[in-house]
């Protein structure tokens, strides 16, 4: 399935938080609002993926990447969501989903939408009485009519600005978009469109209500972002880092059986030679031996939110974490990592930290560790981590390059 993410607009009043920049780029856990929603998509097997860019465009290029294709509104700033929408007539080849930007929500609410057959507008039962609200009226679960200027007394609920069309609603769409352009409405809302094509085709709607969401329009809605939204989004990569903490060790034995398999395999034949790891230098960020079981390793100290890096030159890097626990704070805790090649965002990972009695750096009190594995083409590339948010004001890292030796 398809998805276009429309990114175009000035979201003006955000100026005050954003200094002019695109919503889209406010950072929320860490890392911008796009990344969210484009890590989600991709979690739930949505793509290939569009983004209409406007204003702001080299910056949200810069975070998007090899992670979707980009359409340029050169025409941003005198038109409007449903031109941004018209540009991809052609790019849409059946059914899609079309989001906002500035929608930051629970990716359960994804989980629920794609499993909805047929065209389904997510929409929030609880939320209906503001004036800057896109109101939804249904009948017998079919969405009747939508707009800012719905009177509450005939809505259900609050649009989220999410809405899966298959390939039927998707012709349509695109039809009434075309009609709407050509009769001059090129600085009509994207939601205009869709007020017209729900009494054409049946559109569901799904209420999302109890799951968190936001629509960030103004600097209270970025706040309930970061307070609300973000930690049951955090909290459910936590849990689903958990699971992965208690079931790697069936996947790491199933690993192991193949491995000794293939290296017996391996020794009856002429092979490449052993792979080593080795430690590179970090830049920005102080060194420290950590005696670890009786022996010493390097690593390196990095205060949160303190990027560090580290240049490779081959085809696999690992990079390892350790959380430095306050003192008093407990022997279990959270944090969060991101990671970047070659400037751009690659992984993004939720962590336990447990005492490790056996790693001692002076009083510190030092976490397990955990690590990030990551392959890519080979030659030399440039590997980035920060501490991005958590229990913990500081991390340790080391970065290590695999090496192959000739045997």
């Amino acid at each position: 399935m398809q998805a276009v993410i429309l990114a175009a607009g000035m979201g003006s009043r955000l100026n005050a938080m954003t200094g002019g920049g695109s919503k889209a780029l406010v950072e929320i856990g860490g890392r911008p609002l796009l990344l969210h929603t484009l890590e989600a998509l991709a979690d739930h097997g949505v793509g290939p993926v569009l983004v209409i860019v406007g204003h702001e465009a080299q910056a949200l290029q810069a975070v998007i990447g090899d992670r979707a294709e980009v359409l340029l509104n050169e025409r941003f700033a005198e038109t409007n969501s449903l031109y941004s929408l018209w540009l991809a007539r052609d790019w849409i080849k059946g059914e899609f989903l079309l989001l906002n930007c500035d929608l930051f929500f629970d990716p359960r609410i994804l989980d629920e939408l794609l499993d909805e057959p047929g065209n389904v507008l997510a929409y929030d039962s609880t939320s209906s009485r503001g004036r800057e609200q896109t109101k939804v009226a249904l009948k017998s679960r079919r969405v009747v009519d939508l707009g800012k200027d719905l009177p509450s007394k005939s809505a259900r609920g609050e649009s989220l600005g999410m809405i899966k069309f298959d390939a039927e609603g998707a012709r349509a769409m695109i039809a009434v978009a075309k009609q709407l352009i050509a009769e001059g409405h090129e600085n009509a809302w994207v939601i205009e469109a869709t007020r017209t094509v729900c009494k054409e085709i049946t559109i569901y709607g799904l209420n999302v209500a109890g799951h968190a969401w936001t629509e960030i329009d103004f600097p209270y809605d970025l706040d309930v972002a970061r307070r609300e939204v973000w930690p049951v989004i955090w909290r459910g990569r936590w849990r689903k880092q958990v699971y992965w903490q208690r079931t790697r060790w069936l996947v790491i034995g199933a690993a192991v059986a193949v491995i000794a398999f293939l290296g017996w395999f391996s020794n009856t034949r002429v092979g490449p030679g052993s792979v080593d790891w080795e430690t590179v230098d970090l830049t920005g960020v102080e060194m420290v031996r950590l005696e670890h079981a009786g022996g010493e390793q390097r690593w390196w100290s990095a205060p949160l939110d303190v990027p560090v890096s580290a240049t490779v030159a081959a085809s696999e890097a690992d990079i390892q974490v350790r959380l430095v626990h306050p003192a008093g704070a407990g022997d279990s805790l959270r944090f969060v990592i991101a990671v970047t090649v070659d400037g751009q965002p690659a992984d993004w990972r939720a962590y336990t930290s447990l005492v490790d009695t056996n790693a001692h750096l002076g009083t510190l009190v030092i976490g397990d560790r955990d690590r990030v594995r990551l392959e890519f083409a080979q030659g030399t590339h440039t590997i980035g981590v920060r501490l991005v948010d958590g229990h913990g004001e500081r991390m340790l890292v080391r970065i290590r390059q695999a090496v192959v030796r000739e045997d």
